[in-house]
């Protein structure tokens, strides 16, 4: 049966039930066979959408609008608002050999657009869309996820998946720091740097720049040798021992193309591997973004083969353990599907190359694996393994207009496909004039952490916002998502707040909030407890203590009271939610941005006793009703300072354990 609100738009189309209840899916039928087809769905009237497409085969950006005829082409997720304020879920999906994306037409109407990536490979049928209806889009969302990864077997949830453990850590890329002019000596460099400062990262990528490479007759970069170019004497080996015996680096990744290199594998140099020189051959719709793509970097790529990929990655990755090397970063992944012809299809293309890519990673790295330039949903949904997944363009240093659309993007990509992948929010500059606002994204998107800071160039203040004295992070335990009052508005053009909200295992909530029209003005808007939207967080209880990290204030409001600021142009706030239980709520380490993540779990031991197991030191700060009689941190009295008039207490934490103890039974 179709949802109510879907009834016009998919009124002629062959609806397939959905087994889990939520939805249904659609198959299309085509009279004739054919690598790429449209078809039209139908037409529906809507009050707002927001979109995510790609503009280019690597990422994917936000668009939102308010006719579903405005839906851009490449879109791989559409989320519809209705006039009675239910929301719709509109998913293209993969179905061998195609893959979907969604676009307008006309005013009101929607086309399925699915290309096999190869003229060879063709057929008539797609199960190609799935559509779903409810009140809530978050649990609508989750919902949908599973029924899709059920349905097709294939895609696999991010919560079935193992994360590397390397995530808790503050990280180092080079990238930034020194692009493809990366050294041995440059890499001492920079970590000599963030031990001078105190801050030392657990985990290094040595982006690219380290490979060796040849240059064809045709200026194309080619991949010619397992071991590291003359910039690193010896092979890897001397690098990766330096940087984990003399700057405590516990993860060392590097970064590698998923065919070796940007303009892939040098066949004369690697004849094992079955080179192909391919040229690229991208579809008309990507092609209408990026007109120039099919001649990107290069005129052709040097493929392995599909039969070869799996020796290939394991021969590479061996040689990489041998070295010392404990995960990889793995780029260009998209462009597979410009490169398919001959090779069964973009579908079974990627799907080929990403099982001997993940198996070889879990061989060699125990699954220590970051996805890169991979925002096709083919590659999404064929990350069975994997989870960690770049979610948007790059930090852009010197291009001021692109930090507020960079948290933009990460966040409503993090709406759907945070379901499949955990998304990464790629590396930022502590010592940038954003780096603070950047270091706000990180602390609330539930990602990795990590910087590419030129030596020296560090803002220590911001890193020790975001990393304790351990070289770990608080890192939000969720996926960070837009919140339902910006969710189908575009904040870089719209004058509305980003917030993006997320939880920690102990049952808080945050928020960061951040003006992202570069340029522009003021914006005004305001947060409130029932701004988080998760099943873990309580949504019942009476009174909420909130803690502004900024201006450093602390409040009591009721589920729906709302909290306004004002924010200039790149301004960002952050906010600790955590719900009064008992006449306590514990804010955590106020110091961090993200200070409910060092409050691993709390309870009532009794009526007059607060039991706390924590992580990390420094000033901890929670809402009391009254006063404590004492403070026991790991068997020793501690001192405190309490506000009888906002509740504030305050005290240093300086052990893993805490008692707070009331003088009432």
């Amino acid at each position: 049966m179709i949802p109510s609100p879907l009834t016009s738009l998919l009124s002629s189309a062959d609806l397939l039930p959905d087994p889990q209840g939520v939805g249904v899916f659609v198959r299309f039928t085509a009279e004739q066979p054919s690598h790429r087809l449209v078809f039209p769905i139908g037409e529906m009237k809507i009050s707002r959408f927001m979109a995510c497409r790609r503009g280019d085969p690597f990422w994917m950006v936000s668009e939102a609008g308010v006719c579903l005829g405005q839906t851009p082409a490449e879109t791989q997720s559409l989320l519809l608002e209705m006039e009675d304020s239910s929301c719709v879920i509109l998913i293209p999906l993969v179905d061998s050999p195609f893959r979907g994306a969604l676009r307008g037409k006309g005013d009101n109407g929607l086309e399925l657009v699915v290309d096999t990536g190869d003229s060879q490979v063709v057929a008539h049928s797609v199960v190609g869309l799935f559509a779903a209806a409810g009140k809530s889009p978050y649990t609508l969302v989750n919902a949908a996820a599973h029924s899709v990864a059920a349905y097709q077997g294939r895609p696999r949830l991010r919560t079935d998946k193992y994360l590397p453990s390397f995530v808790d850590q503050f990280g180092w890329c080079t990238w930034d720091a020194f692009y493809q002019d990366v050294s041995h000596d440059l890499v001492r460099q920079g970590l000599q740097s963030f031990a001078e400062g105190g801050v030392p990262p657990k985990f290094l990528i040595l982006d690219d720049g380290w490979q060796t490479v040849r240059q064809t007759a045709e200026n194309e970069n080619r991949l010619s040798a397992f071991p590291a170019n003359e910039k690193f004497p010896g092979d890897l080996a001397p690098t990766v021992q330096m940087a984990k015996r003399e700057f405590g680096i516990e993860n060392f990744i590097v970064w590698h193309g998923i065919m070796g290199y940007w303009a892939g594998v040098d066949g004369e140099s690697l004849p094992a591997y079955d080179v192909h020189d391919m040229t690229r051959n991208y579809s008309v719709d990507l092609l209408g973004y990026a007109p120039n793509m099919n001649d990107w970097f290069s005129k052709q790529v040097g493929v392995p083969g599909v039969s070869e990929i799996h020796h290939f990655y394991n021969d590479y990755h061996r040689h990489l353990r041998s070295q010392g090397v404990d995960g990889i970063k793995v780029d260009i992944q998209s462009s597979l599907e410009g490169l398919a012809a001959g090779f069964g299809g973009r579908v079974a293309m990627m799907q080929t190359y990403h099982e001997a890519l993940e198996g070889s990673a879990q061989v060699h790295f125990n699954g220590n694996l970051i996805n890169c330039m991979s925002c096709s949903n083919d590659m999404l949904y064929s990350a069975l393994n994997s989870t960690l997944t770049r979610t948007s363009g790059d930090f852009y240093p010197t291009q001021p207009n692109t930090h507020g659309p960079h948290l933009y993007n990460n966040a409503q990509v993090g709406m759907w496909f945070g379901e499949f992948i955990r998304p990464d929010w790629d590396m930022f500059q502590s010592g940038h004039e954003t780096g603070a606002f950047h270091a706000a994204g990180r602390a609330v998107s539930g990602g990795p952490v990590y910087v590419s800071d030129k030596p020296d160039g560090h803002n220590f203040d911001v890193l020790r916002r975001l990393v304790l004295p351990d070289g770990s992070v608080l890192r939000a335990s969720g996926v960070g998502r837009p919140t339902r009052d910006c969710l189908f508005h575009d904040v870089t053009k719209e004058d509305v707040l980003l917030k993006v909200f997320n939880t920690n295992t102990a049952g808080s909530g945050v928020i960061g909030v951040f003006n992202c029209r570069h340029g522009a003005g003021e914006i005004t808007g305001a947060v409130s407890p029932a701004d988080i939207d998760s099943p873990a967080f309580d949504q019942t209880a009476e009174l909420y203590a909130v803690y502004v990290h900024n201006t450093r204030q602390l409040r009591l409001l009721k589920y729906v009271e709302k909290w306004p600021l004002t924010l200039a142009p790149l301004g960002f706030e952050v906010m600790t939610i955590v719900p009064v239980v008992g006449g306590f709520a514990p804010i955590g380490l106020p110091d961090y941005y993200n200070s409910g993540g060092a409050v691993e779990e709390w309870q009532s031991v009794l009526p007059n006793i607060v039991s706390l197991r924590m992580r990390g030191s420094g000033r901890f700060m929670a809402y009391s009703h009254k006063r404590p009689a004492s403070i026991v941190s790991n068997g020793v009295m501690t001192d405190f300072t309490f506000d009888e008039e906002s509740g504030r207490l305050e005290f240093q934490l300086t052990s893993k354990q805490v008692m707070i103890i009331y003088n009432d039974l």
